[in-house]
């Protein structure tokens, strides 16, 4: 049973971490930390280090009984150096007779180090995000017990911790985001830069609390500077020399300026303001740049109303301005797009005209070829010598296969354009898988495949297009074949199912003992032109048109095919087809 010193212990740690927990606000939750863990331990001082990401130094967040001093060490330097970089706690019951101490610390105190426990505070993820020291308890020594209950503690303050540093850094760059908000939006939904650019000046002045702002791109061909929008100027247009004035030298540099006084700085050119009678007193001034880095214009922003521009104001203008370069930018390219654009879509269309007119050329010759060797072959036009009739075969055999690879393309076509047009009727689907099936026997036969088929006579019809129906199941079942080693097997199965919107209809799968399909492929393999491995081009040839026909065509009968496979274990190909009214 516990004690009853442990339970008020226990109690204390749940109450800290439940102020903790309450605490957003940074400072004051740093400040809770230490003065609860002394008045847990009964310390007489504690210090809460953190890591300086800028020189990775260790820094005293707060140290209790210095207000003024802040303590610094590097990572393995003193029991919170090591602490920090081993994750581990330390427990120091004469610190003066422990190498670990880092002396240094007391001597700049004028501190007396007696006692140290010191526990690593971590996040959920075990990243170790400070240290917290207690020194010298007050009654007694520091205890295992001690170390035990302030680990407990820190691995509970560390979640509260890092919750704390992401809401005071969210805070701080909320405000800066939720003004850029409309700019980006301005910059992703307008494309006329006239209109863009006078959004983003209007804006900007609005959110610097500036007088005006005036927008200048670049002209490299004149070397001049000219504003394409400029708050107060009623649609007059100034141009200057690339070198001159505030905006020119940012253009030259490409560093931006912030001016507290304008008159009183060499730089600046008051010819602008004779020329507009406008009187300027303060100025920030940014270079936009491409992606190329190529300084394309200049933002200048004047006359902040409430004092003068500050580092920040700086900030909000560079994130502003880097949209403004995109948005010039876009504009410029906006046209050369679109101009492009027309061109592609007239080559592409050329593309499938040439490979439409090409099959057909191609198609044309191969119908005799094909008709004579089927002659030759079935003794029409007399006996064959012995050594011609494999020559034939072999012939016949290439010009089969020359023919699919042509109505691939031509189906290809039909798929690039979007021209399927399905002629959907009732379908014995026995009678068409036989069909399918029967073909390719003598080709398994030759491959020492096993091919079966299991499609009962009593199968309702489906309604699909059969010409479209008959192509896909072509691709599915010589690509099992294809993948397929000598002395596997190819199968195709029908069954009787009930689709999810409760519709009836018939299921078909095309099942394989073959290579298989590793799981990252199986999407990958519907595209267009894709193998799963280039060496099964070479090695099994085909194009990789083939699944995606098969994709479209099963799509366009309004279902869609499922994959089952892995590597060494086969395929299985199913899709599910409506029964016909």
């Amino acid at each position: 049973m516990a004690s009853e010193t442990t339970v008020e212990r226990l109690r204390g740690i749940l109450e800290i971490v439940r102020l903790a927990n309450a605490e957003t606000d940074l400072d004051a939750l740093l400040a809770l930390i230490p003065r609860q863990a002394c008045s847990l331990l009964e310390a007489d001082r504690a210090t809460l280090y953190l890591l300086d990401k800028g020189s990775g130094d260790l820094y005293s967040a707060v140290a209790l009984g210095l207000p003024n001093k802040t303590i610094r060490l590097r990572p393995h330097q003193g029991v919170p150096g090591l602490v920090y970089s081993t994750g581990k706690s330390a427990l120091l019951t004469d610190a003066y007779a422990d190498p670990r101490f880092h002396r240094e610390v007391d001597a700049a105190t004028g501190y007396h180090t007696q006692q140290i426990l010191c526990v690593p505070i971590k996040n959920r993820r075990g990243d170790t995000l400070g240290v917290l020291e207690l020194l010298n308890k007050r009654t007694g020594d520091f205890t295992p017990e001690d170390e035990d209950a302030l680990s407990l503690l820190a691995s509970q303050i560390g979640i509260a911790l890092a919750n704390a540093q992401i809401y005071d850094g969210l805070r701080t760059s909320l405000d800066r985001l939720s003004r850029l908000m409309k700019i980006g939006a301005a910059i992703s939904s307008q494309l006329d830069l006239d209109v863009l650019l006078r959004t983003i000046s209007q804006t900007t002045s609005h959110l610097l609390q500036a007088e005006r702002s005036t927008v200048f791109v670049v002209d490299p061909v004149k070397e001049e500077l000219w504003s394409r929008v400029a708050e107060g100027l009623d649609n007059k247009e100034i141009r200057i020399p690339l070198t001159a004035g505030i905006a020119g030298l940012v253009a030259s540099t490409g560093n931006p300026v912030r001016i507290s006084d304008a008159y009183t700085d060499p730089r600046f050119n008051p010819e602008v303001d004779k020329k507009t009678g406008y009187q300027t007193r303060n100025i920030l001034c940014m270079p936009m740049r491409n992606h190329r880095g190529q300084v394309i214009g200049v933002f200048q922003v004047l006359n902040k109303r409430d004092g003068e521009f500050t580092s920040l104001d700086e900030q909000l203008l560079g994130s502003l301005s880097s949209q403004a370069a995109v948005a010039v930018e876009n504009a410029r390219l906006y046209e050369e797009v679109q101009g492009t654009l027309i061109r592609l879509k007239t080559l592409d269309r050329m593309k499938s005209d040439f490979l439409n007119a090409i099959s057909h050329e191609l198609r044309t010759p191969l119908a005799p070829i094909l008709g004579y060797t089927e002659i030759l072959l079935a003794g029409g036009m007399g006996a064959l010598p012995g050594n011609a009739t494999r020559g034939i075969q072999a012939i016949a055999e290439s010009g089969k296969r020359l023919l699919n690879l042509i109505e691939s393309l031509l189906a290809f076509i039909r798929l690039d354009q979007g021209e399927m047009a399905l002629k959907r009727e009732p379908v014995t689907l026995s009678s068409l898988l036989a069909s399918v099936v029967e073909p390719f026997r003598a080709r398994a036969a030759e491959r020492k495949l096993a091919l079966s088929l299991d499609a009962p006579e009593d199968l309702p019809s489906v309604l699909a297009d059969p010409q479209e129906l008959t192509m896909a199941l072509n691709h599915l079942v010589e690509n099992a074949i294809k993948f397929t080693p000598a002395g596997g097997a190819v199968g195709l199965h029908t069954r009787r199912v009930t689709g999810a919107d409760g519709q009836p209809g018939v299921e078909v799968a095309i099942q394989d003992t073959g290579i298989g399909i590793p799981a990252d492929q199986h999407e990958k393999i519907f595209e267009r032109f894709y193998q799963a491995d280039s060496s099964l081009t070479r090695q099994y040839g085909g194009v990789g048109i083939g699944l995606a026909l098969v994709k479209q065509s099963i799509e366009a009968h309004g279902s869609r095919v499922l994959m089952e496979s892995a590597p060494g274990e086969g395929s299985t190909f199913r899709f599910t087809l409506p029964l016909a009214e």
